[in-house]
């Protein structure tokens, strides 16, 4: 039998009510780390555990969470667990799990950073036949967390209540869940998982836990808000372009207007006669293809959807494009575009994920993490970043700030920057 996992629940129907002096009206799950919302952490941290697909149990201002991170994000398919009205953990969870697919998954508290080995987690859980493993914690000088008594073979005896300790374990906020556990939920939609299901199986085999030692965070309190942002801002350094191990297993994406000929303002490149491609960008893309296993240029296009040009011209002046292209030692490897308009909100269309997704499909080893996107557009930075890829931004009038990994003039310079370490 295939125990393994894939899926993934996180709770991300917090309030924050004891943030609201740090962020605001937002859920907790969104609550700004270093500018970027916690709850980009949790989906790297799954990403890198791999997890594939993530269903959010959420609530409170839900919409706010689906207009950050939409139904892919790092290359994690994303799905929503709307509660109508709150639920509790409990009820969020067995919402949750009727998008679930598997029998097994695990189960995140979206506000909590517990950076254990998944796989550890899931081989206990299947070998000790419990309904639920949880992964603890073993913590000094505490009062905000209740503890655990623990059997030797890890059977969760006692829940025990909150109070100043010395040293003890707690429950760390992750679960490896079997489907089957909902026969002993609560014949009701809304209840505590810790109370009126952890709690009332304590000492029965239903709940073992193992004790994990990896770097444990709760930013439910602004102190430790506060020392989670100190530590990733640390953690997350970023490395140099110049020092990015760029091979042939990496891709390249591109844009077009802007980054590889002239944007016409107010209007579209409709026709050979009005491209202008920028000068060294043919120098650069043949760099890109001694550097990069694939080049591919993903680029809006709605001047189709507008009735101002057809697929027909746009396929002449992307041929005519890359002659060019090869005439210097240079290809693409293929063309995607969307023709939808902004107001048809397709997925398609940047920052939705669509021509990516088109590209992995036409070429499989294609490896998001492996993958740059280099745009002069938030929405571009923002299609890569749902991704999982590095971005960087060609600076322009019209893009003053930006998340992108790294900022350069033109693709020339980052060229030559790829190239220092790469000859």
């Amino acid at each position: 039998m295939d125990h393994t996992i894939d899926e993934a629940i996180i709770l991300a129907g917090g309030l924050g009510t004891r943030l609201r002096d740090s962020i605001g009206e937002m859920p907790k799950p969104l609550a700004p780390i270093n500018d970027t919302p916690f709850l980009h952490y949790l989906f790297e941290y799954l990403r890198e555990q791999g997890i594939t697909t993530v269903v959010l149990s959420v609530g409170y201002k839900w919409e706010m969470i689906h207009d950050v991170f939409g139904e892919e994000y790092l290359g994690i398919s994303l799905k929503y667990a709307v509660e109508e009205e709150r639920l509790g953990t409990g009820g969020g969870i067995q919402l949750a799990l009727q998008q679930i697919e598997k029998e097994l998954c695990f189960v995140l508290n979206g506000d909590t950073y517990f950076d254990i080995d998944l796989s550890k987690l899931q081989n206990f859980h299947v070998k000790s036949k419990a309904l639920c493993s949880l992964a603890a914690k073993g913590l000094q000088h505490f009062d905000r967390y209740g503890t655990l008594e623990l059997s030797t073979d890890g059977t969760v005896m006692a829940f025990n209540e909150k109070k100043p300790t010395e040293k003890g374990i707690i429950n760390g906020g992750i679960y490896c869940i079997s489907k089957s556990i909902q026969e002993l939920f609560p014949k009701k939609d809304a209840f505590s998982f810790e109370t009126e299901f952890l709690e009332p199986n304590a000492g029965t085999g239903n709940v073992k836990a193992m004790v994990f030692d990896d770097y444990f965070m709760d930013i439910g309190i602004p102190k430790d808000y506060q020392q989670f942002e100190r530590d990733f801002e640390d953690k997350h350094e970023k490395t140099p372009l110049c020092e990015l191990p760029v091979d042939a297993s990496w891709t390249l994406f591109l844009d077009r207007d802007g980054v590889i000929n002239e944007r016409i303002v107010d209007d579209y490149v409709k026709q050979i006669n009005e491209l202008r491609i920028l000068d060294g960008v043919p120098e650069a893309v043949a760099d890109f293809c001694r550097l990069f296993g694939r080049v591919v240029v993903v680029t809006n296009q709605q001047g189709i959807g507008k009735g101002m040009m057809d697929e027909e011209d746009l396929e002449i002046i992307h041929g005519y494009m890359n002659n060019v292209f090869k005439d210097h030692g240079g290809s693409i490897d293929k063309f995607y575009f969307a023709p939808q308009l902004v107001s048809e909100n397709s997925n398609f269309r940047k920052p939705g994920t669509g021509m990516a997704l088109q590209a992995k499909k036409d070429f499989p080893e294609i490896d998001f993490s492996k993958s740059i996107m280099i745009g002069d557009s938030e929405s571009d930075i923002e299609f890569g970043m749902k991704l999982g890829m590095k971005t960087i931004m060609l600076t322009n009038v019209r893009n003053i700030s930006t998340q992108a990994d790294y900022i350069f003039n033109n693709l020339q310079t980052v060229a030559r920057e790829l190239k220092t370490n790469n000859k």
